[in-house]
């Protein structure tokens, strides 16, 4: 059974990009607007300086370069780090001086050196962490948000506009309605964090104005799509299962969920959005 890490090292466009979460198409335009919305992405500064955004767990920059496309006049700038995954072919706009790329886990906020380069140097006016809170350990998870936000920089919107300091977006820890087995829900219980223990952390972190609401998307796959995504372990959830487990869940929750006439599955996704600022900012 392979180690998280690995099961994220090995990931492919095949099996994640392109996975129905991740993919371009209406989920996405739907994500990309909500997140435009919660980061206040269209709101242009007086000083004419750049935003600066850090995309931490942004994988191959797929996601940060819909944000840029859907704001192609608003001046901001996205830094993805990643631990995992290289540059893209598919993320077209990832050679631009609007997007770049460090090789880091979010680990590297532990450390308050800013030897790590100018990207670091320069700071950044917000943060983006996207359905990667979990894979933070949970020892360093208090740590690595108090060197994010120790880096956070003021950003003049002008117009008495306070733009969040950090977003995360993030599963429910319970209450979730994907089809899967009982495996995997306790798997998924014990790997996300509760968004109680979240706001906790933020606000060890220092950060203030802590919100959150949680965004529901009615979606349809079909059965057999699904199953082939979970047998190619998009989620990390499904990491640790052998071929033959996953085998086994997927005929559990073709039972427990069968499919309509035409073969699909119908499900509602539930994602929490978690704001909050730096103090002063």
């Amino acid at each position: 059974m392979a180690s998280t890490a690995k099961h994220y090292n090995a990931h492919s466009a095949e099996t994640y990009e392109e996975a129905y979460f991740y993919e371009p198409g209406a989920y996405m335009h739907y994500l990309v607007e909500l997140v435009t919305q919660r980061m206040q992405l269209d709101n242009v500064n007086n000083s004419g300086k750049p935003r600066h955004i850090l995309d931490i767990g942004g994988g191959t920059g797929n996601f940060a370069s819909a944000l840029i496309h859907n704001c192609p006049s608003s001046n901001f700038r996205v830094t993805v780090v990643e631990p995992f995954l290289e540059e893209s072919k598919g993320a077209d706009m990832a050679k631009s001086d609007r997007m770049s790329f460090v090789k880091a886990p979010a680990e590297i906020f532990l450390s308050h050196s800013h030897d790590n380069g100018d990207w670091r140097k320069q700071g950044s006016h917000q943060v983006l962490i996207k359905e990667t809170i979990h894979h933070i350990d949970e020892k360093v998870r208090v740590g690595v948000l108090k060197g994010l936000y120790d880096d956070l920089k003021a950003f003049p919107c002008g117009n008495d506009i306070t733009i969040p300091s950090i977003l995360i977006i993030t599963r429910p820890q319970v209450e979730i309605d994907y089809p899967l087995w009982d495996e995997a829900r306790r798997v998924w219980k014990e790997s996300q964090p509760s968004l109680e223990q979240l706001q906790q952390e933020l606000q060890l972190a220092g950060f203030v104005d802590i919100q959150c609401t949680m965004e529901r998307y009615h979606s349809q796959i079909s059965l057999q799509r699904w199953q082939e995504m979970i047998k190619k372990r998009f989620w990390s959830t499904f990491a640790n299962f052998s071929d033959e487990e996953l085998e086994f869940g997927c005929e559990e929750l073709a039972r427990e969920r069968p499919p309509d006439e035409n073969g699909v599955i119908h499900f509602e996704d539930r994602l929490l959005f978690i704001t909050g600022r730096k103090v002063d900012t």
